[in-house]
């Protein structure tokens, strides 16, 4: 993992600010080498009922640690709704980090910042499907132990849960995505 000293600020994405969505745009594009990515975030923000912009979170390099000065957003993550059995739940996707900045911490500082936000407003758990040797780092676990699972999910160990209220009632049954997924 290459390492630069990098201090990371993250924030949540202004609501109708065109340069944050544009920074998102640019992000998603980049990392993934298509538009899909940065399409389905816009479609999310259009689905007003799984959209929660507070989790819509941008990570940007201090150039001057503890200050407000920002450079551009090299990364970005973000929490929408989705359901789990029918009850509500939140799933991580799509996170993102502009190729010359990964392996730096970008992407870590955005998906704790993100996580740490849902833990604070006291949300049960959140949901991810990616690379199952990548997201147990932030506490994510098989989420078919917990008897949660997905029509949709190729991969069973690729759908991962992470417990933030170990108080909390957790639904089981199929992971319903927003129609912005078209799954």
């Amino acid at each position: 993992m290459r390492r630069t000293g990098h201090l990371w600020r993250t924030r949540s994405e202004r609501e109708g600010s065109a340069e944050d969505q544009a920074s998102i745009r640019r992000i998603l594009e980049a990392a993934f080498g298509t538009d899909a990515e940065a399409d389905l975030v816009d479609e999310l923000r259009d689905e007003q009922t799984h959209w929660i912009s507070r989790y819509s979170v941008l990570g940007f390099t201090a150039a001057i640690p503890d200050s407000e000065f920002e450079t551009s957003a090299a990364a970005y993550a973000l929490l929408h709704r989705c359901t789990v059995g029918g009850q509500p739940g939140l799933m991580l996707a799509p996170t993102g980090v502009l190729p010359q900045h990964q392996g730096e911490g970008a992407g870590t500082a955005v998906i704790e910042a993100v996580l740490e936000l849902a833990r604070e407003d006291g949300e049960p758990f959140v949901l991810v499907y990616g690379y199952p040797h990548y997201y147990p780092r932030f506490g994510f676990r098989p989420a078919s132990k917990l008897g949660i699972t997905a029509d949709w999910a190729d991969q069973t160990e690729a759908l991962q849960v992470r417990v933030l209220d170990e108080d909390a009632l957790l639904p089981s049954g199929k992971v319903e995505l927003p129609a912005a997924y078209k799954v």
